[in-house]
């Protein structure tokens, strides 16, 4: 590096803000690196510097719906109980004046970017509005990504969208179906791939999703492939291994493996004789594998209906196990280390749709390797008012009067967490976020829990119900979405 520096360049270096600085010298680190590592053997130090510029480039703490994808989703280093309600956001008028789309992202300098049924909404770690922007393109569903300086979106007129995070401003527009599915997607980005669902399917028996997945080139929103379905995919979510793939589950459970520069399918696996079902979750990556929550047979996610967990070997989608539920599996796994147990976990959420009175839930961590149980916690039946989640008939009039999406219509669970000390945090249409703890003898003594099938956890009220995407984690914070109001907690 010094060999490289010149007087003229040093001189250059002092009208550089120190950011910019920083960027230039992580430039003459990875031309350094490339001489370096130019025949194939690197240097000790070059080893160093080449998981440094890794980890610049992957900066952003939660860029998507399930975190940082690659190894564990759903996990944070963050330590829950260490935390603090810091403040909330709700529409000035009133929580049930605006409806959110997802939830929240999280970026490097730990702002928040949430979308709602008006438009986007950036703010800072510490509760101020940086920036808010009506619709770009039209109205969207979906929860936005991070990707570099941009946040990424689509619409549901079929449109995918980046505006600059620091600023708000439309970067680029491209048009790519004449309409998108209005299910709540979870778009991503990851080696300068944007992924998303688009084109509106059909589902006989209950509605849309979208019947296309699109890869764009994430700095210009260009097209570069597409890949239709036989069956749409519901509340898309892709996963990204960062080996030059992209993962992802359709609403039957079927299980898909993609290159993703080119789109080019490799490997497919459905869950046998499941065309007729439907499920509102996805998928999870765990280390070199994908674990799939999805209902089976004839199973719509309806109370009491079966549902089914399923792991698979990443390369070549070869099924390591399966495990039937005793009730749908209706959201996303999380996969972490868990109190209770030595052995890495998967933990999902069984519990039907809405609309139904007594809605059993529970939340079950599940032996990463074998599928065997570790401990299970079931929350007390919940029916709400006409079996709708808590603010859905309590806000109607309001959101009626206002001529916005008259209902959250969430999910029973959210995706679940799995945080740096063993907890799992998930949010539920009762309007309560839970943490599980753990088994009740480590916890004997604990203070504000409640215990379950021998499982203790903490209840902590949100008002509201809270949709797939609601939970998200940085570096001395994590921020909850529910329907309609963002809580941020700090350490």
């Amino acid at each position: 590096l010094k060999a490289r520096l010149k007087k003229s360049h040093l001189i250059a270096f002092l009208a550089l803000t120190p950011n910019m600085l920083l960027r230039v010298i992580y430039l003459y680190l990875g031309l350094a690196l490339a001489e370096t590592c130019e025949s194939g053997e690197c240097e000790p130090w070059a080893n160093f510097l080449q998981v440094a510029l890794e980890a610049k480039v992957a900066e952003h703490p939660w860029p998507h719906a399930r975190g940082k994808t690659t190894q564990r989703s759903g996990f944070t280093p963050e330590i829950w109980s260490t935390h603090h309600l810091a403040w909330n956001w709700t529409h000035p008028e009133g929580q049930y004046h605006l409806m959110f789309a997802g939830g929240p992202v999280i970026d490097s300098e730990n702002n928040i970017y949430q979308m709602t049924c008006k438009g986007l909404l950036a703010f800072s770690q510490s509760g101020k509005l940086l920036w808010s922007s009506s619709n770009y393109t039209g109205l969207s569903n979906n929860e936005v990504a991070l990707f570099g300086d941009l946040v990424l979106g689509t619409t549901v007129e079929g449109r995918a969208f980046a505006v600059d995070r620091h600023s708000g401003k439309l970067q680029w527009e491209t048009k790519l179906a004449e309409d998108a599915g209005g299910d709540v997607g979870y778009p991503g980005a990851s080696e300068n791939v944007l992924v998303v669902g688009t084109g509106k399917g059909h589902i006989s028996f209950n509605g849309d999703g979208n019947r296309l997945i699109m890869g764009l080139d994430a700095p210009t929103g260009e097209k570069l492939w597409e890949y239709a379905l036989d069956d749409p995919v519901w509340n898309f979510a892709p996963l990204f291994p960062k080996d030059g793939t992209v993962a992802f589950m359709d609403h039957t459970g079927t299980l898909y493996r993609l290159d993703l520069k080119s789109g080019k399918e490799l490997w497919r696996r459905p869950v046998q004789d499941s065309a007729d079902s439907f499920g509102d979750g996805g998928a999870a990556l765990g280390p070199g594998t994908v674990y799939s929550c999805s209902n089976p047979g004839a199973s719509r996610g309806q109370k009491h209906e079966a549902g089914m967990v399923r792991a698979f070997k990443l390369e070549d989608g070869s099924k390591l196990w399966e495990r039937v539920l005793s009730e749908p599996c209706n959201t996303f796994p999380a996969v972490g280390h868990v109190r209770g147990s030595d052995a890495l976990a998967v933990v999902v959420t069984p519990g039907g749709f809405f609309g139904q009175e007594e809605l059993t839930g529970s939340i079950l961590a599940l032996d990463a390797a074998t599928g065997d149980t570790i401990w299970e916690y079931q929350a007390k039946p919940w029916s709400g008012v006409h079996g709708f989640g808590a603010g859905d008939v309590e806000g109607l009039a309001t959101r009626l009067h206002d001529r916005i999406q008259f209902m959250c219509l969430s999910a029973h669970w959210s995706a679940p967490m799995i945080d740096g000390d063993g907890s799992v945090l998930v949010g539920r249409m009762d309007g309560k976020l839970y943490q599980v703890l753990g088994p009740e003898r480590e916890f004997v003594d604990a203070e504000n829990t409640e215990v379950s099938t021998g499982v203790a956890a903490r209840l902590i009220d949100l008002q509201s119900s809270s949709l797939h995407g609601a939970l998200s984690a940085a570096p001395g914070m994590f921020a909850v979405s529910t329907c309609d109001t963002l809580r941020v907690f700090k350490a």
